[in-house]
């Protein structure tokens, strides 16, 4: 025996749909980054060697591309492990201690990303009903950035909600 707590059946199936969302979108936001990249590019080269810039590229990068590139990402980065933690503290505090927190904390950030997608779902719903628009060069829609941050959110909490509970059951559900 490896000391690895099996997973519930439950949790394996949540996992495993939370892992096709993930790559799905950790897909679409190195996508996001790529297109920034070379809108950049193309912006200097247009701007320096032609002297004639993008006027519109500011307001795609920083509308969609930006906050796509970074909460699509989050879940994955919570996956992975290569989230921002403190590892210091864990050690030298007791192991009931450290897993009452993991728990107690893990449910409010589950609860805190939860409510930020839903309210970014509702504040997407409003802006697409409302055909709210930033008008610039290009008109922009609000309602796709917006609702990058609901999805990404969803899908971040999704992945706390999971994480968490597998913290408490490799714990053998104890605190």
């Amino acid at each position: 025996m490896t000391g690895h707590i099996e997973q519930p059946g439950l949790i394996r199936a949540l996992d495993k749909v939370c892992r096709c969302l993930e790559n799905a979108l950790i897909f679409v936001a190195g996508s996001m980054i790529i297109c920034a990249m070379a809108i950049t590019f193309v912006d200097v080269v247009m701007r320096y060697i032609f002297n004639s810039p993008l006027n519109w590229f500011f307001n795609l990068i920083t509308m969609y591309l930006l906050p796509g590139s970074y909460f699509l990402a989050f879940s994955y980065a919570l996956r992975m492990g290569s989230h921002l933690k403190v590892d210091y503290f864990k050690s030298k505090l007791p192991l009931k201690f450290t897993s009452f927190c993991l728990l107690v904390f893990g449910l409010i950030a589950t609860l805190m990303f939860s409510y930020i997608a839903y309210t970014y779902s509702l504040r997407a719903y409003s802006a697409w009903q409302e055909n709210e628009i930033v008008y610039g060069v290009v008109s922009w829609v609000v309602w796709p950035s917006e609702f990058i941050i609901a999805i990404g959110s969803f899908v971040f909490s999704f992945r706390l909600l999971i994480t968490t509970i597998n913290n408490y059951v490799s714990k053998g559900g104890e605190l």
